[in-house]
């Protein structure tokens, strides 16, 4: 039995049993742990999801400082001219390029774990923390919910909400993986729909306010989801707002364009109660490697997209959020 088949079946033994567990996957699926709770070590891996947690310990009084060490624009330009070139020969609408960025640090990544505000954060001693806004799934009361996050601007820009809602390209970007995730969606549930299209929440940030985009998608799950929980997991994976359409295809241009292995980045992490299931989307993410830190970012390229400007949205990305 492969890595990726001891992962679906895991899951699948513990939500039969109804027995909580934390996990967490790469970008692939291919990797990751799963953990009972009563096993979870708070010392090697931390948690707070929404309102639960595994860390009893009050917020930092440090404030992490970073420094980026960006990525220049030529190297960048050129990825991205790849990417265009295949959305000319029409392999593929939408491709999220991301890229990793060499970082320093005042602080520790514990430290960033206890600063910083996210509706979820992972923190796995010596090798990441993550602070992502964004919701994978959720799973209650027999129905799946999908929060598709895509369009990002500045709050501080003049009519900031307006620019992003009238935008074109956004707005082209945000159709397109609101019906990628209303199609994954529908391959493990029934009478799928789009509850809520493009609303908008803010963010803080440590470098100022930024207001981001999402959909709410939901569909219907048979009686005892629990017992399969693995594949359905596994079904959706990778997740579409971290990869672009038609997903297959993408995947496999994103592999060649990138130049580096995303490991845990955009991969999924979450909590399962047993009986309700809360996951996201792993982006807002700095990785350890050795004694090297690197921020990892990205945003969706489409027909309309300017390289300049999607370099700018990436770089805007190196955040923490305070």
């Amino acid at each position: 039995m492969g890595i990726k088949d001891t992962i679906i079946s895991s899951m699948n033994e513990l939500g039969k049993a109804r027995k909580p567990f934390l996990f967490f996957v790469d970008y692939k699926g291919e990797h990751g742990q799963v953990i009972p709770l009563d096993e979870l070590d708070a010392e090697e891996i931390r948690y707070q999801f929404n309102n639960q947690t595994n860390s009893d310990k009050p917020a930092e009084s440090v404030q992490p400082l970073l420094h980026s060490q960006p990525l220049a624009f030529a190297t960048y330009q050129q990825k991205f001219d790849r990417v265009m070139h295949q959305i000319q020969k029409g392999n593929t609408y939408l491709l999220n390029l991301t890229v990793s960025t060499p970082i320093t640090l005042e602080g520790t990544l514990s430290d960033v774990f206890h600063a910083s505000k996210a509706k979820y954060k992972l923190w796995i001693k010596d090798q990441l923390v993550c602070f992502s806004p964004e919701t994978f799934v959720q799973i209650k009361e027999n129905r799946i919910y999908s929060f598709p996050m895509k369009g990002t601007i500045d709050a501080s820009l003049p009519q900031a909400e307006e620019q992003l809602l009238q935008d074109e390209k956004e707005t082209a970007e945000h159709y397109t993986i609101v019906d990628l995730i209303r199609n994954d969606l529908n391959r493990v549930a029934k009478k799928v729909q789009v509850d809520r299209f493009r609303y908008l929440d803010k963010l803080k940030t440590s470098k100022g306010e930024l207001w981001q985009m999402s959909s709410q998608i939901s569909g219907d799950l048979q009686q005892g989801w629990q017992d399969r929980l693995g594949h359905i997991l596994s079904e959706l994976l990778p997740a579409g707002s971290i990869t672009g359409s038609p997903k297959e295809k993408t995947v496999q241009i994103i592999e060649e364009v990138e130049g580096y292995a995303r490991n845990y980045y955009t991969g999924v992490c979450g909590l399962f109660t047993g009986d309700a299931l809360d996951t996201a989307v792993m982006i807002r993410f700095i990785e350890q490697q050795g004694q090297q830190l690197y921020y990892k970012s990205g945003g969706g390229i489409t027909f309309g997209s300017e390289a300049q400007k999607e370099y700018a949205e990436i770089m805007q990305k190196i955040y923490i959020p305070l």
